[in-house]
């Protein structure tokens, strides 16, 4: 149903489902059908309820989730029907609660949050790649994943000074672009693609985490003489833990 509709609109699936749960919320709030508690059965009473509602869209809009601000989005839903799904109506003096209940609201919630880790998982990825080639480590770890996954089938002895793409003179060339970025590390700012500032924060966070881990192996197989193989490491001119503090968001 989603899909369809996604296909008319051009709205995303989890924008569609927000907008559903807000009707919905609203349709109950204003019905006086929703007033008084009456008997009928089970399974029509699911039906009615939010925890029904709020489960389906959630969990049919969640598949076609592709950017952090469509988990947002239904994040906002499951809050529409928890904190806004309550009537004003009284019956003999007491106030009805037609409420998303606490365990749908907790499972749904850590639903997103897998998502929105799977999500950003794919995110720092991608852009961490983009990031170390323009600051320049990308051809050294390039070349450093090659050298690793052929180190079985290598001649024995061989170093990675003597390794296409990791000799001294592309080692130094490559490190000095790469100090010459640390004041201002090339990490994108996600503005206009991750509205929420907290996702956008992890997301800047977890790639400067990752090229500097990326740094870290590279300066550490360096420094060994039975891996390295370099007369001179001159051109380690930043240790792992100063990179860690200057190469940040």
């Amino acid at each position: 149903m989603l899909e369809q509709l996604h296909l008319l609109t051009g709205d995303s699936e989890a924008s569609l489902a927000h907008a559903m749960m807000v009707r919905i919320v609203e349709v109950r709030k204003a019905s006086p059908g929703f007033v008084e508690d009456v008997e009928c059965p089970a399974s029509y009473k699911n039906i009615l309820s939010l925890d029904w509602s709020c489960n389906v869209l959630v969990e049919a809009a969640l598949p076609a989730c592709k950017a952090l601000d469509d988990i947002v989005t239904l994040k906002q839903s499951i809050a529409v029907a928890a904190q806004q799904g309550q009537p004003q109506h009284k019956t003999h003096g007491s106030t009805l609660d037609h409420s998303l209940s606490e365990t749908v609201r907790i499972a749904l919630e850590e639903r997103l949050r897998e998502k929105e880790r799977e999500l950003i998982d794919v995110l720092v990825e991608k852009e961490t790649t983009d990031v170390l080639d323009l600051c320049g480590l990308g051809t050294l770890t390039t070349a450093w994943d090659k050298f690793q996954k052929g180190a079985l089938v290598q001649v024995e002895g061989m170093t990675m000074a003597s390794y296409p793409g990791l000799t001294p003179d592309e080692v130094e060339s490559a490190m000095k672009e790469f100090y010459s970025s640390l004041y201002s590390p090339p990490i994108p700012s996600f503005e206009n693609t991750i509205k929420d500032p907290t996702l956008r924060k992890l997301a800047r966070t977890k790639i400067a985490q990752c090229v500097c881990d990326k740094y870290s192996a590279l300066y550490e197989a360096m420094s060994r003489p039975d891996k390295g193989g370099y007369e001179n490491l001159n051109f380690l001119g930043h240790t792992p833990q100063q990179v860690r503090t200057l190469f940040t968001v």
